[in-house]
């Protein structure tokens, strides 16, 4: 019997195409972090930077003190190969200026925010934005995920996080 040789990029190839899941039964993964990037200040009424893409999920985008007038920033368009991915935005100083995030077309982000009493308000699934209000402070942060390929209800608001006293009134549904 012979023997069978196959190249490195043959075995590559034949690895990434592979569609299963994996059963770690409690193994440990190690030097995994998440992709932080901190956004540049346009100092302007102007998009801060270009609309996020999909190969960006997971990322934490670090927003630094704004300038200028209300910046904004775009959700890629949802499709159902992109469910689950999952963007968190925090406040690395106080806002300033407002910061909205939104969507693109006919999709919405559902979601609430808190109001300071342990209730919640804002719970709506018609909302075309998020923001961060000028009164942001260091450590306010909230996390957007695509949910469903469904434009009514594509967005997931969570993990919401207000600095300011009584937890309230800078994340901002609209």
């Amino acid at each position: 019997m012979g023997t069978k040789r196959i190249g490195l990029a043959r075995v590559e190839a034949l690895m990434e195409n592979l569609k299963r899941d994996l059963a770690l039964g409690g193994s440990t993964i190690s030097g995994n972090q998440r992709k932080c990037v901190t956004l540049t200040d346009a100092a302007a009424a102007e998009a801060i930077r270009s609309a996020l893409t999909v190969a960006e999920s997971g990322t934490i985008f670090v927003v630094p003190a704004l300038t200028g007038d209300t910046q904004t920033l775009d959700l890629p368009a949802h499709n159902a190969a992109m469910v689950g991915t999952t963007y968190t935005f925090t406040m690395a100083a106080t806002a300033g200026q407002i910061l909205t995030i939104s969507t693109p077309g006919a999709e919405k982000i559902v979601g609430c925010v808190p109001k300071g009493d342990g209730d919640n308000n804002a719970a709506s699934a018609a909302n075309d934005s998020v923001s961060f209000a000028a009164t942001a402070i260091i450590g306010t942060h909230f996390s957007l995920t695509c949910v469903s390929a469904t434009a009514g209800v594509a967005w997931l608001l969570h993990d919401v996080v207000e600095g300011v006293a009584a937890n309230t009134g800078t994340v901002v549904l609209a």
